[in-house]
């Protein structure tokens, strides 16, 4: 048996369902399950999502407390996967293979090659892309070095010595080091993928073209339509899309994280994203995306207390000059070094 899971937030369940719904359409087999990295929240009826809701707090993450008081929603959400991989595995017996994908993908055909590739590798890696981005656009090849060769809105393991102990191993390194800082060397869960071929065997550097499409790898393939199905470079099948950066509210902006590419130089993916914010909003994205994250919320109040108590330990006058050059910069909009005020 496959399990695929997802993790998210509330405000993200309609990119979830939507997954679901087209990973089961092409992979009826298979089982697929969303990880909530928030609570449950009284204003949404889980009971019309028809996946499996597993709560972050009921996997049994014994520093979870400190994680989400630590972490920002997105290293949060991050940080928790190796975790999800060791519940999964240890609860689920018959479970052979498990695959996580981001919630921002839809997928458009079988997983058969991946299925044959997880017969021979305990691992499955995709990377971002495979040849040389030759402008000064962004993403640069230098954002990907510091971001991960590897994207992690994909991995697939198979519960075997081999992939167990990796996943032990990813898990204690996200305990304390899932941040984003790029000064430290760290990028979430992915930057650490870098080190997966190195460290374990057998794994598969993934590179079937048709898997995990996205912006940072439209430079080397373009999508045709062939009788209601979607070819990369005319020869391969379009198995997912991988949406990063897109939001169906902003229709003309093909991802917020980059600007190599528009739609009007790349209309043979518009007809993609439309259909998909057309799925989107059928299921129930403009009200989802109005949910706030609890443990978003807690952090950003133990964030302000500590940021109240640092001010209280400021000086009486310094406090006074504080305010009165902050009123002077908003006043002026001047631009300025904030660290000369604490």
């Amino acid at each position: 048996m496959i399990i695929v899971f997802t993790l998210c937030s509330n405000n993200y369940l309609a990119q979830a369902i939507t997954l679901g719904n087209s990973l089961l359409k092409y992979n009826p087999g298979y089982k697929f399950i969303i990880g909530l990295v928030d609570r449950k929240n009284s204003g949404i009826d889980y009971k019309y999502i028809p996946y499996e809701i597993l709560e972050v707090e009921k996997i049994g993450i014994s520093a979870f407390d400190e994680m989400y008081k630590k972490y920002n929603i997105t290293e949060l959400n991050t940080a928790v996967k190796p975790f999800y991989f060791q519940y999964l595995f240890t609860n689920r017996m018959d479970v052979k293979s498990i695959i996580f994908l981001d919630p921002d993908i839809m997928v458009y055909s079988s997983f058969t090659k991946l299925e044959k590739e997880l017969e021979a590798s305990d691992i499955i890696i995709i990377p971002h892309f495979i040849t040389p981005l030759n402008d000064d656009k962004l993403q640069a090849e230098e954002d990907f070095l510091n971001s991960g060769l590897y994207n992690l809105g994909f991995i697939g393991i198979n519960n075997t010595g081999v992939g167990c102990k990796m996943i032990d191993w990813w898990a204690e390194r996200l305990l304390n080091k899932a941040y984003i800082d790029f000064k430290r060397g760290l990028f979430n869960d992915q930057i650490w993928i870098n080190f997966v071929p190195l460290f374990f065997t057998p794994v598969k550097i993934f590179t079937h073209p048709g898997y995990n499409m996205a912006y940072w790898n439209l430079h080397e393939r373009r999508l045709s339509k062939k009788t209601e199905e979607y070819f990369i470079n005319d020869k391969y099948p379009l198995v997912f899309y991988h949406f990063s950066g897109f939001n169906p509210l902003i229709p003309d902006l093909l991802s917020k994280y980059q600007n190599r590419f528009t739609f009007e130089a790349r209309s043979d993916v518009l007809e993609l994203f439309k259909e998909y914010s057309d799925q989107l909003f059928l299921n129930g994205f403009k009200s989802y995306i109005n949910y706030p994250n609890d443990f978003a919320s807690i952090k950003n109040m133990i964030d302000e207390k500590h940021l109240q108590e640092e001010i209280r330990k400021i000086p009486l006058l310094k406090r006074a000059l504080r305010k009165i050059i902050l009123k002077i910069i908003s006043i002026f909009n001047i631009t300025m070094d904030y660290s000369i005020l604490r």
